[in-house]
Protein backbone atom coordinates (compact mmCIF):
# COMPACT_ATOMS: atom_id res chain seq x y z
CA UNK A 1 0.00 0.00 0.00
CA UNK A 2 1.09 3.10 -1.09
CA UNK A 3 1.63 6.06 1.71
CA UNK A 4 -0.47 8.65 1.93
CA UNK A 5 1.96 11.39 1.84
CA UNK A 6 3.66 10.08 -1.13
CA UNK A 7 0.02 9.78 -2.79
CA UNK A 8 -0.59 13.38 -1.95
CA UNK A 9 2.63 14.73 -3.37
CA UNK A 10 2.21 12.90 -6.72
CA UNK A 11 -0.75 14.46 -7.43
CA UNK A 12 0.50 17.71 -6.56
CA UNK A 13 3.37 17.04 -8.99
CA UNK A 14 0.32 15.76 -11.42
CA UNK A 15 -1.18 19.29 -11.00
CA UNK A 16 2.03 21.19 -11.66
CA UNK A 17 3.26 18.87 -14.63
CA UNK A 18 -0.39 19.68 -16.59
CA UNK A 19 -0.38 23.16 -15.76
CA UNK A 20 3.05 23.62 -17.11
CA UNK A 21 2.36 21.86 -20.32
CA UNK A 22 -0.88 24.02 -20.99
CA UNK A 23 -0.54 26.95 -24.13
CA UNK A 24 0.33 29.93 -22.71
CA UNK A 25 -2.56 31.86 -24.47
CA UNK A 26 -5.38 29.64 -22.12
CA UNK A 27 -8.21 31.36 -21.40
CA UNK A 28 -10.72 31.31 -18.90
CA UNK A 29 -14.02 31.88 -20.60
CA UNK A 30 -16.89 31.39 -17.07
CA UNK A 31 -14.21 34.13 -15.63
CA UNK A 32 -11.28 34.40 -13.60
CA UNK A 33 -10.98 30.91 -11.14
CA UNK A 34 -8.64 30.75 -7.94
CA UNK A 35 -5.97 28.27 -7.44
CA UNK A 36 -5.71 28.05 -3.77
CA UNK A 37 -1.79 28.37 -3.29
CA UNK A 38 -2.32 26.80 0.35
CA UNK A 39 -3.73 23.77 -0.84
CA UNK A 40 -0.92 23.11 -3.77
CA UNK A 41 1.53 23.49 -0.81
CA UNK A 42 -0.46 21.36 1.63
CA UNK A 43 -0.46 18.62 -1.51
CA UNK A 44 3.11 19.63 -1.75
CA UNK A 45 3.89 18.82 1.90
CA UNK A 46 1.90 15.73 1.43
CA UNK A 47 -0.04 17.07 4.29
CA UNK A 48 -3.43 16.93 2.99
CA UNK A 49 -5.49 15.61 0.38
CA UNK A 50 -6.77 17.47 -2.59
CA UNK A 51 -9.94 19.42 -1.64
CA UNK A 52 -12.98 19.53 -3.98
CA UNK A 53 -12.68 22.76 -4.65
CA UNK A 54 -8.97 22.36 -5.59
CA UNK A 55 -10.05 19.01 -7.88
CA UNK A 56 -12.87 21.53 -9.20
CA UNK A 57 -10.60 24.47 -10.46
CA UNK A 58 -8.03 21.80 -11.81
CA UNK A 59 -10.83 20.22 -13.91
CA UNK A 60 -12.41 23.26 -14.98
CA UNK A 61 -9.00 25.31 -15.73
CA UNK A 62 -7.69 21.64 -17.45
CA UNK A 63 -10.59 21.27 -19.34
CA UNK A 64 -10.08 19.00 -22.18
CA UNK A 65 -6.35 19.27 -22.37
CA UNK A 66 -6.52 16.15 -19.59
CA UNK A 67 -8.33 13.08 -19.60
CA UNK A 68 -10.93 13.02 -16.98
CA UNK A 69 -10.41 8.86 -16.13
CA UNK A 70 -6.61 10.22 -15.26
CA UNK A 71 -7.22 13.21 -12.90
CA UNK A 72 -9.43 10.90 -10.93
CA UNK A 73 -6.82 8.42 -10.62
CA UNK A 74 -4.36 11.46 -9.40
CA UNK A 75 -6.35 13.31 -7.38
CA UNK A 76 -9.88 11.85 -6.15
CA UNK A 77 -9.83 7.92 -6.34
CA UNK A 78 -6.92 7.19 -3.95
CA UNK A 79 -7.96 9.78 -1.58
CA UNK A 80 -11.58 7.84 -1.21
CA UNK A 81 -11.99 6.91 2.25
Amino acid sequence: MIDKSLQRKEAYEYIISKLNNLPSDVNDKDGFQIISLEDLWLLKEGVADPSEALVSVIKQFLGRSVNKVELYNYLVNPFKE
